[in-house]
């Protein structure tokens, strides 16, 4: 099974879109298939369009009492997930559903992470500068593990990343624990389409911000044992978790 872990935010546009997109892709893979979707407090009405949704493909709805941000997001949905793999991918569209059959090809024996290398025009032409040299400061201090241009449309081996709820407390950055756990990675190149809300959000403060928790979440000590990081998650994120099987 692929489980495909996606952080919702200010998302209520695009989301009904994104699961039929989802539901037809999931329907041509030689694989089970389950969303997981995880309402990072979003202010919109983004929740009440996901309980809404139809069972064309199963999907959990993880629902968060604040707003944790998009990396802290994924790694608690990952916690739910059920896949031997696990795919991240925006609710935005800018990363295509259908380009999932070429990211679980490319994820090859002794490979952990396969990420999507963007290319494209889908930001101005300031923000891509912003974007390259982010990525590339990245891709340098993670001793070149993490590739050029990656971001977070990738799929990993669940076994891989397992562990990672346990950083949680932390607010880790999700590249940065691939990087300090020098998770063995690849790429493969997709065509990014342009946000369907206009410009990215990726200023560049917000991208020095980013920055600032990468290097942060390399310098975390090594998790501890045992189930902490899942109480964690359910004493002070969780607020509800609904699972939508899918009609058979």
């Amino acid at each position: 099974m692929i489980s495909i872990v996606v952080p919702v935010y200010k998302s209520a546009s695009t989301l009904v879109a994104l699961h039929e997109r989802i539901s037809q892709a999931a329907a041509l893979l030689a694989v089970s298939c389950e969303i997981v979707y995880v309402n990072d407090a979003s202010p919109d009405h983004s929740l009440t369009i996901l309980r809404q949704l139809p069972p064309t493909v199963s999907f959990h709805i993880i629902n968060l009492k604040k707003n944790a941000g998009q990396s802290s997001a994924l790694i608690a949905g990952m916690a739910f997930a059920r896949g031997e793999f696990i795919a991240t991918m925006d609710a935005d569209l800018q990363d295509e559903p259908e380009n999932l059959p070429i990211l679980i090809d490319a994820l090859k024996p002794g490979i952990d992470v396969v990420f999507a290398k963007r290319q494209g025009k889908y930001e101005s032409p300031g923000r891509l500068l912003t974007s390259y040299f982010f990525k590339g400061m990245v891709h340098w201090f993670s001793g070149k593990k993490i590739p050029m241009n990656a971001g977070l449309f990738m799929i990993a081996r669940k076994i891989a990343v397992g562990n990672f709820t346990s950083y949680l407390p932390y607010s880790p950055y999700l590249i940065g624990l691939i990087a300090k756990e020098r998770l063995r990675c690849a790429t493969i190149t997709v065509e990014r389409r342009g946000n369907a809300f206009g410009e990215t959000s990726y200023t560049f403060r917000k991208r020095m911000r980013v920055a600032k928790s990468f290097f942060r979440t390399l310098r975390l000590p090594p998790p501890q044992p045992g189930p902490k990081g899942t109480e964690w998650l359910n004493l002070h994120l969780l607020a509800d978790h609904l699972y939508i099987a899918r009609e058979s």
